[in-house]
């Protein structure tokens, strides 16, 4: 008994020890690898977490005190995620400006990957896709003649919120502005996006945890051992979350085709940002498609 407990104590400090330096081995490169790399400095680095643990829930005031150590730019491991750390305005420009098309891809979670339907337009690679997406969206979105269709609707939201606030002044209410202007705004981009608003609080509710899921840190997404365990049950509220948003966005969707394929339904309501990727949808002389999921995509990043 004793020599079997023994054993397995051998077993698990061999074990212990192996993984330890797989891990070095495949996160920490050697200096001569550094050096043809030419990194940026870089403080030292733990097995696995990388430098997880220099990072404070105060982000900017932790990147603040290593930037005073290891000079304007130095380089991170976050798990097994590498990045750039650049704090004075002058490599900000020559990143996001000279050298951008080099950092402009943006890191990817589980969360984005599954909400976005992997394909919207703020988190893919620069490419045709982007650009024809940039392009769509410039032109068709933000051009002159769909910002001069909507003055209608700015200009009714605008008096409905002013009439708003009138009310609550006179009756010597307070009233909530952060709230209120959130919905104002999402009434207008709900009806240039996609031309209703009878699900708009339920899409501003969608767009809130959305928000929210995004910004959250899940352990999954950078250490490499965890990538298949929901430790923190983010994966699972993200599939809550897509069920419910896909659910509205499809409803959304199956209402505004067959209104298109109704002229008299279809003539009442002028074309909106959902008709535009419709259209492109069903053109097939163009090179680019946007698939259904793409639609769900854009629609939920713009909105």
């Amino acid at each position: 008994m004793l020599d079997f407990i023994s054993f397995a104590i051998f077993l698990i400090i061999i074990s212990t020890t192996l993984l330890l330096l797989l891990s070095i081995h495949h996160f920490q490169k050697p200096p001569h690898v550094r050096r043809r790399l030419n990194l940026p400095p870089s403080p030292f680095a733990l097995p696995i977490v990388g430098h997880l643990h220099l990072l404070s829930p105060f982000l900017h005031r932790s990147l603040h005190d290593l930037s005073s150590l290891y000079g304007p730019l130095f380089h991170l491991r976050l798990g097994s995620v590498p990045c750039f750390v650049v704090s004075t305005p002058e490599l900000a420009k020559k990143f996001l400006m000279t050298h951008e098309l080099n950092f402009s891809s943006r890191k990817h979670s589980i969360a984005i990957d599954r909400l976005t339907y992997d394909s919207a337009f703020a988190f893919a690679p620069y490419g045709p896709y982007w650009k024809f997406l940039n392009k769509l969206c410039m032109s068709d979105l933000l051009g002159n003649r769909s910002i001069n269709h909507s003055l209608p609707v700015r200009t009714r939201e605008l008096n409905a919120f002013l009439q708003l606030v009138m009310k609550k002044a006179n009756d010597c209410e307070a009233v909530n502005l952060t709230k209120e202007l959130s919905k104002y705004t999402n009434t207008i981009i709900s009806q240039m996006m996609i031309g209703v608003t009878g699900e708009a609080e339920e899409a501003r509710t969608l767009a809130r945890e959305v928000t929210q899921i995004f910004g959250e840190f899940n352990v999954s997404d950078f250490i490499w051992v965890f990538k298949n365990l929901d430790l923190q049950g983010i994966r699972k509220r993200v599939e809550d979350i897509h069920s419910r948003y896909d659910a509205l966005l499809e409803r959304i969707i199956t209402n505004r085709e067959h209104e298109r394929k109704s002229p008299s339904l279809g003539d009442r309501h002028a074309k909106n940002f959902l008709d535009i990727l419709l259209d492109v949808s069903e053109d097939d002389n163009l090179n680019i498609k946007c698939t259904r999921d793409q639609i769900k995509g854009l629609i939920l990043v713009i909105i």
